[in-house]
């Protein structure tokens, strides 16, 4: 019978199990797996992207927290797919949107940063919130 999963972390070879009868998945401690598998960062950096779930995990025990090992999801590198290239409507969007946050709501100018929708600024660039008494002027030193 496969030991619960909240059973205390001891050692490595608790996180030894590439035929994964104790874990849902196939587990390999850390640095341990087969070549073909991959962190999601790593597909990333290969401009890629994963295309599937993971077919395993690596794990690795700490101090601390034994009941609380690290975890990376490992891909198979064969299923990965190219990553989706935006349409131009999508870049269109994105670039709108960015302008609305760049936009500021009392002098409606492009101020060149993201405006916070949050007090003291509440939608206003620094020099609206300045002007009005929501921000301190900065003093010349």
């Amino acid at each position: 019978m496969p030991e619960p999963l909240t059973r205390a972390w001891r050692t490595e070879l608790d996180c030894d199990d590439p035929a994964g009868e104790r874990h849902p998945v196939p587990t390999y401690p850390w640095g341990k797996a087969p070549i073909h598998l991959i962190t999601r960062r790593q597909i990333r950096d290969a401009g890629l992207s994963p295309g599937h779930p993971p077919v395993a995990q690596m794990l690795r025990c700490r101090k601390r927290h034994p009941d609380r090992p690290l975890r990376a999801w490992l891909y198979d590198v064969h299923l990965t797919v190219d990553k989706r290239v935006p349409s131009p409507a999508q870049l269109d969007s994105i670039d709108n949107a960015n302008q609305a946050w760049r936009t500021c709501s009392t002098c409606r100018r492009d101020v060149g940063y993201r405006i916070p929708r949050t007090p003291p600024c509440s939608g206003e660039c620094v020099d609206c919130a300045t002007t009005a008494g929501r921000i301190p002027r900065p003093v010349a030193a």
